[in-house]
């Protein structure tokens, strides 16, 4: 598309390229590599390969209930995805099309969130169950269960090369795992009422968290510093993105807005309207190009500088 990265520099320039509908959407995510799109909710899985069209290269089928969030593993070979049906599935993905679906079974109660570690050989998974599982690609054996959350997961990450393993919950905690550690936990971080979503800044040891409390913080992993927070979105804040360089986090929140803020100073740089309901998932693409949004009006939209 020949299309230049968004940047504190060039974000008040950003427009929508284009809308895609897609039923009642919990979560999109991009693969590592960029050329493909992934949405996951109440109708499925719709994958988006390449140049995003009007309709997705190919749908992903297994699960008999809505699908709460996916994962593309590190090299773009496994699509893993979990479901209020309690399972998880992953999916092979051959020359782009996907191959039958594994299924993971452990939870007792939906699954709420993903997270490949970074080297692909572990998968995390967190539920509705309030505990954390974590599996072996290769194989599919349950290798640990995680308790400490006294609530609903509802966000996965891992941190330092895949040594510590953030979690996040309707508790309205942010915990620590270290790997390397047996997977010991500390507790990170509070917010006032439940957490949504965290992401982690990339290149770095500092993570985002977003909470019903309709609050930012900003986390240094190192010790559990809070850095900064500042209220974003009336009514909750839903979504996070931090873009590949890191100097802009994309909030979404219960205000139907999506907005762009400086990492640096929190100062809110851009406010960008044209969802009609919450904004509950958001991305920016691999090169900083573009920037998915998805919303409970049953809408996906692609932004990128005019």
């Amino acid at each position: 598309m020949g299309l230049r990265a968004i940047s504190q520099e060039n974000v008040t320039r950003l427009a929508p390229l284009r809308s895609l509908r897609f039923g009642w959407i919990s979560r999109l995510r991009w693969s590592l590599r960029g050329d493909m799109l992934a949405l996951c909710g109440g109708d499925g899985i719709a994958v988006y390969v390449g140049e995003i069209g009007d309709a997705p290269a190919y749908h992903v089928r297994g699960h008999g209930a809505p699908v709460k969030d996916i994962a593309f593993s590190p090299d773009g070979n496994l699509l893993a995805s979990c479901s209020a049906d309690m399972t998880i599935g992953l999916s092979g993905l051959t020359a782009g099309e996907p191959g039958a679906m594994a299924r993971l079974r452990g939870h007792r109660n939906s699954v709420e969130a993903l997270a490949f570690s970074p080297d692909g050989a572990l998968l995390a998974s967190g539920g509705a169950d309030h505990s954390i599982r974590l599996w072996t690609v290769e194989n599919g054996a349950q290798q640990a269960v995680l308790q400490c959350h006294t609530d609903e997961l509802t966000s996965l990450c891992f941190a330092d090369g895949g040594r510590y393993l953030l979690s996040a919950g309707r508790d309205g905690t942010v915990r620590c795992w270290d790997r390397s550690a047996g997977f010991q936990s500390r507790a990170l971080g509070r917010h006032e009422d439940w957490i949504r979503q965290i992401a982690l800044q990339p290149g770095s040891a500092l993570l985002a968290s977003a909470g019903r409390d309709m609050m930012i913080r900003l986390w240094r992993l190192a010790d559990g510093a809070e850095l900064r927070r500042w209220p974003a979105h009336a009514g909750g804040v839903d979504a996070l993105a931090f873009s590949p360089d890191g100097g802009l986090l994309a909030s979404g929140g219960r205000d139907h807005a999506i907005r762009l803020w400086d990492v640096e100073s929190a100062n809110e740089l851009m406010a960008l309207s044209g969802h009609r309901r919450p904004v509950l998932t958001l991305g920016f693409n691999p090169t900083g190009t573009m920037l998915a949004s998805g919303a409970g009006d049953n809408r996906v939209m692609l932004w990128s500088l005019k």
